[in-house]
């Protein structure tokens, strides 16, 4: 019943605004099944699940996977240690599959931060720089050649400002422009830096505490602040449930990538991704979509179903942009067996159940040429 009052809301706001929807002229360069990629090998886990998950990802046809690499894990014991296991463990299950690989680089050790808290960003951006240029020096001459950088700032539970506990922009920029020139100097590869995915949260602005910023609010900013020239493609997370891909509406992540929300007198009241990209003179970069998906239990969620009905709208919808690059969804199996007592979303946005039996979502990855 609530999915079906959502569509019919999303109808009715489709009538009464006007939309400038991003022209695409053709077709994304990363074509089928070469621009679908999957979250899912852990960096935490024993070789032999990393082995099984790199088979399992492989094995819906999605030709990319990617993965954390937890600058807190590889450096627990200080600047001058690092325990490459577990991480060097997930890349080569990956390339032993033929996976191509995001790498994402997070989460502050320690002895770089001054809070109890791992989302808390380094006291020293340079620091952080140091530790991504070690990563790519380490992984680049493997084929590993795309790297994000951090992971949903514009949220007080991954950016945590160690003087307030909230987003903080200027921290973010700061961290992107020390990172970018040292990843890029640490390898001879082209490398793509992929600034961080950023979370949906509303529209514009952010929620009444602070602890949220709208990422369309937080890219705008990231300009404004002059990140413009540290990263070559930007990372977005377009979760749309309760709705879906097509269903248009400003507060729909999906949306917000491309279409500008107008007034009846034509002007705009909320610009898309793109707009901003392209009036800060970045429209040749993409959109990489690195976190996108639904759980099937929880709230919200989708039905299994209509979560692979989302898949479906999200791949077609994707090929069509020339301007987006590969699309990440989120996850590659359920992290806990399906309860009906108040089941946690975070366990379930799997294609898989977690006894391994395949969700309709499945199929929609494997038909993909």
């Amino acid at each position: 019943m609530r999915t079906a009052l959502v569509r019919v809301l999303l109808l009715v706001a489709v009538i009464v605004v006007s939309l400038n929807v991003t022209p695409a002229s053709a077709a994304s360069s990363y074509v089928g099944r070469q621009g679908i990629g999957l979250n899912g090998i852990d960096f935490r886990a024993s070789s032999t699940v990393q082995q099984a998950q790199a088979a399992r990802i492989a094995g819906t046809g999605a030709a990319w996977v990617r993965i954390e690499i937890d600058w807190w894990w590889v450096q627990d014991g200080g600047p001058s240690t690092y325990n490459w296991a577990g991480p060097d463990g997930a890349v080569a299950a990956a390339r032993a599959r033929g996976l191509n690989i995001l790498l994402l680089i997070q989460k502050t050790p320690p002895w770089a931060r001054t809070t109890t808290n791992g989302s808390t960003p380094p006291t020293d951006p340079a620091a952080y720089a140091r530790f991504a240029a070690t990563t790519v020096a380490r992984y680049s001459p493997q084929g590993v050649r795309a790297y994000e950088v951090w992971n949903e700032p514009n949220l007080w539970m991954f950016w945590a400002d160690p003087l307030t506990g909230k987003p903080n922009v200027q921290g973010y920029v700061d961290l992107l422009r020390a990172a970018y020139p040292a990843m890029k100097a640490a390898t001879p590869y082209p490398i793509t830096v992929v600034a961080a995915g950023l979370s949906p949260w509303g529209t514009t602005g952010q929620s009444p505490e602070g602890h949220a910023v709208a990422p369309l609010t937080y890219l705008d900013q990231m300009y404004d602040l002059g990140a413009g020239g540290s990263f070559d493609a930007l990372g977005w997370h377009p979760y749309t449930a309760p709705a879906l891909p097509n269903d248009v509406a400003d507060w729909n992540a999906w949306s917000q990538m491309s279409v500008d929300f107008g007034n009846p007198d034509g002007t705009i009241y909320q610009k898309s991704a793109r707009t901003i990209m392209t009036e800060n003179g970045d429209a040749g970069k993409l959109i990489v979509m690195t976190e996108a998906g639904a759980a099937t239990a929880g709230d919200p969620s989708l039905t299994e179903q209509a979560q692979a009905t989302a898949y479906r709208q999200a791949v077609d919808l994707r090929l069509s942009y020339t301007w987006a690059g590969p699309i990440f969804f989120y996850e590659t199996t359920d992290r806990a067996p399906l309860t009906t007592v108040n089941p946690d979303k975070e366990n379930y946005f799997g294609v898989y159940r977690n006894d391994g039996s395949a969700k309709p979502a499945v199929a929609v990855l494997q038909s993909v040429p």
